[in-house]
């Protein structure tokens, strides 16, 4: 859980200063990235608790498949900003 908060900060800054480098709302780009991250991490939590029986490895997946959301999700982000 302490790995999803610091990555969950991390994600706040990286989006941040994307937005920033594209001319976009830094703020609005933020939520999105915490809210995507945030929901993304809770249906892995939900699918890695129901798979695995408390595994030292399945506490820090949910994390790791948020941060790759999270990833897809600036992508996406910053395809569209180069569009306008």
């Amino acid at each position: 859980m302490l790995l999803a908060k610091i990555v969950a900060i991390a994600i706040l800054v990286w989006f941040f200063q994307s937005a920033k480098e594209n001319g976009q709302q830094p703020f609005k780009w933020a939520i999105i990235g915490l809210v995507g991250f945030g929901i993304t991490w809770e249906v892995a939590h939900l699918i890695t608790d129901t798979l695995t029986e408390n595994r030292p490895i399945a506490s820090m997946l949910p994390a790791i498949i948020a941060t790759a959301g999270a990833f897809f999700i600036r992508q996406k982000l910053i395809s569209d900003a180069k569009k306008i």
